[in-house]
């Protein structure tokens, strides 16, 4: 019973906090883009040739949102045939949904459709300002609608944290007979809960010795993070509510939790434990490091004495990142900038990358040597989902107060730059969360291949951040 109690108080509190975020009763011009036969003005009732006509007045006011309203095209009130896929189309103005989770759009909605075999009707839904779309709703059997109905449809996952969402209503394909009125959309209202956030901090141990777990990543919906060479991780900036979180390291099986309650403005600590996964290839051993030039850094290391198999090649890695994928049993680290850095070594087998090398650490420190990349409590570069196919969303969460311009840039393992994506920062005091969604093409629009990404963010050409994603096809 106390459980039904607090489930209850639960949903009262979500349902009586949502917010309106954007609304349009289409009485004004608010900005749409409208294709085809949409409209916006008075419905006339035409149409019907199938199915029923349009309305004949607007569910409020005078106005809706609709398809041939007035009488266009070969057949007056209906859409037409032979139309290609979303042909006709009718997108919103961007809606700012970035303080925003549990979205949803409603709408009073009038629609005829035929069956999916012949006509199509679709509801699509973007968060990088039109460039995708994800689909909401379409018809799955023929529609036809004789009065205004109550519509819901739940596009949280979709909307939530963005900035940039934009709401598209279509028709097409259509075949080469019997039209239908289509939509007819009014007081379409887009609502959800005000954000508040939280933080996830934890440690990331070996289940069976306890020891910690370095440069595991650390991934959530919101946001990616590394463990440090305690194993300590902490996630900034989660909204409240039950959340989940995915860890990866070398070695180690996959690790699970979607419990994580978080509270507002509060930290919750949690204890992962990994499990080593027994079938891990040998590692390589015997990493060292050594310092020369001043700046530069000479790694050196031995093939494992029990290879499971043909070695194809070393990874190396530095504070968790990966540098380059080599043959020989040494590598050079070049003219780096004042600071810390951890380096260690997996080896790639066909069945899969070992254990990881013990961890060597290094630090530069020379005088006069100019150091152009920010500290890290700055700015959380990120990326979700990783791996990914073939769309992620990289995140950044940074303080700023100035209005800068800033470039998300993406390059393949060979350092070739891949995409290149500018950034306006908002220039207000305090955090900035900036998301920008990558589809896996790259300047031209053509898909890449699947393997490694590095991807780098550049303020006033300094590097604020790097960080990796796997693309996996």
């Amino acid at each position: 019973m106390k459980i039904c109690l607090i489930l209850l108080i639960t949903i009262f509190t979500t349902l009586i906090s949502a917010e309106t975020i954007w609304e349009d009763d289409f009485e004004e011009l608010s900005g749409w883009v409208l294709n085809g036969e949409f409209e916006i003005d008075s419905p006339q009732g035409l149409g019907g040739e199938h199915g029923n006509p349009d309305p004949t007045s607007a569910y409020g006011g005078s106005n809706v949102l609709g398809v041939d309203l007035i009488g266009l095209g070969a057949s007056l009130g209906d859409y037409e045939t032979d139309l290609g896929s979303h042909e006709y189309f009718a997108i919103s103005p961007a809606i700012d949904c970035s303080e925003f989770v549990g979205v949803e759009l409603t709408c009073m909605r009038w629609l005829n459709v035929e069956q999916p075999l012949y006509d199509h009707a679709y509801l699509d839904v973007s968060n990088d300002d039109g460039t995708t779309w994800i689909e909401v709703w379409t018809n799955s059997v023929q529609v036809t609608e004789t009065n205004w109905a109550y519509s819901n449809y739940d596009i949280t996952d979709i909307a939530e944290l963005s900035g940039n969402v934009r709401i598209r209503f279509s028709i097409g394909s259509t075949d080469g007979s019997c039209q239908y009125s289509g939509w007819n959309i009014d007081n379409l209202v887009i609502t959800g809960n005000q954000v508040v956030y939280g933080s996830i901090e934890g440690n990331v141990v070996d289940v069976n010795s306890s020891d910690p777990v370095a440069f595991a990543t650390v991934m959530s919906q919101y946001g990616n993070t590394m463990s440090d060479d305690e194993g300590y991780f902490i996630l900034n900036y989660i909204p409240t509510g039950y959340n989940e979180i995915m860890i990866n390291a070398l070695g180690y099986l996959p690790y699970n939790s979607n419990t994580i309650f978080v509270t507002g403005n509060d930290t919750v600590n949690v204890l992962c434990e990994l499990m080593p996964n027994p079938n891990s290839p040998p590692s390589p051993q015997n990493l060292q490091a050594y310092i020369y030039d001043e700046n530069n850094v000479h790694l050196t290391w031995e093939e494992s004495q029990f290879p499971v198999e043909e070695l194809l090649a070393y990874n190396v890695f530095r504070n968790g990142i990966i540098l380059q994928s080599v043959l020989a049993e040494e590598y050079f680290d070049l003219d780096l900038i004042n600071g810390n850095y951890s380096y260690y070594i997996s080896a790639v087998y066909d069945s899969g990358e070992s254990l990881p090398t013990d961890t060597v650490n290094v630090q530069i420190n020379v005088v006069g040597l100019d150091n152009n990349i920010l500290q890290n409590d700055v700015c959380f570069l990120s990326n979700y989902p990783n791996p990914f196919n073939p769309t992620t969303t990289i995140s950044f969460t940074i303080s700023n107060e100035l209005h800068k311009q800033s470039e998300l840039i993406i390059y393949n393992i060979k350092g070739q730059r891949i995409k290149t994506f500018l950034v306006i920062l908002s220039g207000v005091e305090g955090r900035g969360v900036y998301n920008v969604l990558w589809n896996g093409t790259d300047q031209t629009k053509k898909p890449v291949t699947s393997g490694i990404y590095f991807y780098q963010l550049v303020i006033d050409g300094n590097i604020v951040a790097k960080n990796k994603m796997m693309l996996l096809k």
